[in-house]
């Protein structure tokens, strides 16, 4: 479903038509602009005036009056955040035009040089509160030897801070191997949607920036390695949780779908589909940390409906979250389709989008069953989707072309003895059945001190590689194939040899 067909159905008007049940973020959504306006109006006439200055006290009253009633909307507590060129109000993204948003990076500068990057309200905050503020802040920027008077000023109802955030440190790793970053950035994923869905177990429907970071920072990874994304789907069977499916389910919805595009909002609005696609059914079990919850039919019925309702409820009602609501309902209605039916009864076909989220999470579900069923070898796994209802050709094809007849953590045995594992597809693009391989173990089954990869699809002139003879079930390799194939982790020899 396009745009413009949600449009001409009438989607949003719908969405628009029911209760969200979190008015709250939609008032800091909608007046967030309003607030840090008055802000910066505010800041900058108290470096410009006296602050017994008459103008100065009328644009204070009137930022006292906007911050105290959408303060009184929201909760009573306001804050605005900056980190570096991204800007919260009350931990929301700010939504503003771009002469509102340039104002407020005019104000993060001037904070940032008074050695804040956060400040916030009290619900009782009066206006001389608010001058005795501007009074500290006026000094710590008209004298340098006094930059901290803002920072160390003992202010009332009013709070600033240097915020010590990971988010300011996002480029701490680039100087790391990319493997390593890549390995970072998945444990660092993991614990914000395990975070993510604590909450909405909980009831709780406000979408924490973090988890979009998540998305556009996995697009980012697939841009400069997508190899080393691909390895982390051999952690599949390790992290079986719905935190840890929804992780891998937007590793590999990107990964397929750079097949098509590489438009980074793209690219990230399916991420963010992939990640949200289990809200419905943490909400109805009323946990995200169980692995094996299995739920009746009847309940099962209700997942894809309730689902895209707590995306709209925590996303808005706006066309990109409108494209990733749909996604995520049709892929869970496909999945339940011997329950409720063909999608739409057939009238319509499902987005692309949706498709290859099918097709990812039918592949999980063979990687890293939710039940106590046998865990696939990635080979295995991927044959058994083909031809499987409601399985897109095309996507199926896309599927094989990311990641090869044999993907990334297949471990196979030559014909020599030796054993290996795939580490990605060969150069020669017409190798298919050829990948690249890391030699792990020789025909005695010892492990090399110094796994050696070979492209099978490549070989030197007059050379030949030996023929792969079998494939090797994960759970009967020699070695750990994960801390083999992070080798530029310099994983202990120990550790890359327990069994996996």
């Amino acid at each position: 479903m396009s745009a413009t067909e949600i449009k001409k159905t009438g989607f949003l008007e719908a969405c628009k038509a029911t209760d969200s049940r979190n008015q709250a973020l939609e008032e800091i959504r909608d007046k967030g602009a309003e607030v840090i306006l008055a802000v910066f109006r505010l800041l900058k006439n108290s470096l410009v005036h006296d602050l017994g200055n008459e103008a100065v006290r009328k644009v204070c009253a009137d930022t006292h009056t906007i911050i105290t009633d959408f303060g009184a909307t929201v909760g009573g507590y306001v804050n605005i955040t900056f980190v570096d060129d991204t800007i919260f109000v009350c931990g929301q993204l700010l939504r503003a035009s771009r002469s509102i948003y340039e104002s407020a990076m005019e104000v993060g500068t001037l904070l940032r040089t008074a050695g804040v990057s956060e400040i916030s309200f009290q619900g009782d905050v009066t206006e001389e509160d608010m001058l005795q503020m501007c009074e500290a802040f006026s000094i710590s920027l008209r004298d340098p030897s006094r930059r901290g008077a803002l920072l160390e000023a003992k202010l009332t109802n009013v709070a600033v801070r240097m915020v010590d955030s990971s988010l300011e440190n996002k480029n701490d790793d680039l100087d790391l191997p990319e493997m390593e970053q890549t390995l970072r950035a998945y444990a660092s994923a993991l614990v914000v949607m395990r975070q993510f869905y604590d909450r909405m177990s909980q009831g709780k429907t406000v979408l924490p920036h973090k988890v979009k970071r998540v998305a556009q920072r996995m697009v980012a990874l697939s841009e400069s390695d997508e190899g080393a994304l691909v390895a982390m789907t051999t952690l599949a069977n390790a992290h079986r949780d719905e935190a840890g499916r929804s992780v891998q389910a937007a590793i590999l919805s990107i990964i397929i779908a750079r097949r098509l595009t590489r438009s980074r909002t793209s690219l990230s609005q399916l991420a963010m589909a992939a990640l949200m696609s289990d809200v419905g059914r943490v909400r109805i079990t009323g946990t995200s940390g169980e692995r094996f919850v299995q739920l009746s039919d009847d309940v099962e019925r209700a997942v894809p409906a309730l689902t895209s309702s707590l995306c709209i409820s925590t996303g808005g009602v706006n066309i990109q979250n409108a494209l990733r609501t749909v996604s995520a309902f049709e892929c869970n209605h496909m999945e339940r389709t011997e329950l409720l039916g063909p999608l739409y009864k057939r009238t319509m076909s499902p987005m692309v989008q949706s498709k290859v989220l099918f097709l990812v999470r039918a592949l999980l579900e063979k990687l890293a069953p939710r039940d106590t069923a046998r865990a696939m070898s990635p080979l295995d796994a991927i044959a058994s989707l083909a031809g499987q209802n409601n399985v897109d050709e095309v996507a199926y094809k896309l599927l094989i072309s990311a990641l090869g007849v044999m993907p990334t953590g297949t471990v196979v045995e030559f014909e020599t003895g030796e054993w290996g594992i795939v580490v990605g597809p060969s150069s020669n693009t017409n190798a298919v059945a050829r990948p690249r391989v890391k030699l792990v173990t020789d025909r005695s089954g010892q492990v090399f001190a110094k796994p050696k990869e070979i492209d099978l699809g490549a070989p030197s002139a007059g050379r030949r590689f030996p023929a792969i003879t079998g494939i090797i079930e994960p759970s009967k390799a020699r070695f750990n194939v994960t801390g083999v194939l992070m080798g530029e982790q310099k994983v202990p020899l120990e550790q890359a040899t327990q069994a996996g």
